[in-house]
């Protein structure tokens, strides 16, 4: 999978490329986790990410920077599925794999970079 796009002006959470590649390794409910081709390290822009560290319910603080080889996505509207076009996922990115399944309803997992992604298969479209 590719995951990709976003809402955010500065599309920080891009790095100026076209998105990341990665592989779904679990879904739980409205989330899932993708493990990266390789470990991201992003900076954000004018202002710090939230961070919900292993999940939490709320922020546990700001980061202007995140680095990791997991991407945490949920989907971010009811009545989404995983199916095809998948659009306005939040992700978080993860330094270790997250556990889904301890990630508290309308919370989050890592650190917050993206609110409207979009994730489609890999051969799809080539990255540049």
């Amino acid at each position: 999978m590719v995951v990709s796009g976003g809402y955010d002006m500065e599309l920080a959470w891009l790095a100026g490329g076209p998105g990341y590649a990665g592989t779904i390794v679990d879904i739980v409910g409205r989330r899932a986790a993708v493990e990266l081709d390789g470990e991201i390290e992003l900076h954000a822009g004018r202002e710090p990410w939230k961070d919900f560290g292993d999940g939490s319910a709320t922020a546990l603080g700001e980061q202007p920077s995140a680095r990791g080889r997991w991407l945490a996505l949920a989907l971010a509207y009811q009545g989404a599925r995983w199916e095809e076009p998948i659009q306005r996922l939040h992700v978080g990115l993860c330094a270790r794999r997250p556990d889904l399944g301890t990630v508290p309803d309308g919370g989050g997992v890592g650190v917050w970079v993206e609110s409207h992604a979009t994730m489609r298969p890999a051969s799809a479209e080539p990255l540049a």
